[in-house]
């Protein structure tokens, strides 16, 4: 399991995707890799139990590799979820299943 905080921006309110990168500076990537979180599908389960399907997406900029936890173009994020929202972002895997849980934190 691996948990960090998230703020939610403009990208994740307005993008199709609605990524969450996943920090560098407070995530091992190579533990990400080990616990096999690194790729594939997950379900995005949001704070009052909404569900969608995601997937891990991985990229390189300017500063080198990042992962980012996106939704499916079709999925639809819950209104509730403002701008600025501070959430714990929990990835884990359950036997095959991926989840990436997202809890709202002041």
């Amino acid at each position: 399991m691996i948990s960090f905080r998230f703020t939610l921006n403009d990208s994740f309110k307005t993008y199709s995707t609605h990524p969450i990168t996943v920090p560098k500076g407070r995530v091992d990537y190579g533990v990400l890799r080990k616990e096999e979180l690194d790729r594939g599908d997950l379900t995005i389960v949001f704070p009052r139990g909404e569900r969608v399907r995601g997937h891990m997406y991985h990229g390189r900029a300017g500063y080198g590799p990042y992962y980012q936890v996106r939704t499916y173009t079709d999925q639809l994020i819950p209104a509730y979820l403002k701008d600025r929202d501070k959430v714990l972002v929990i990835l884990l895997k359950d036997g095959s299943e991926k989840y990436a849980i997202l809890e709202l934190r002041s």
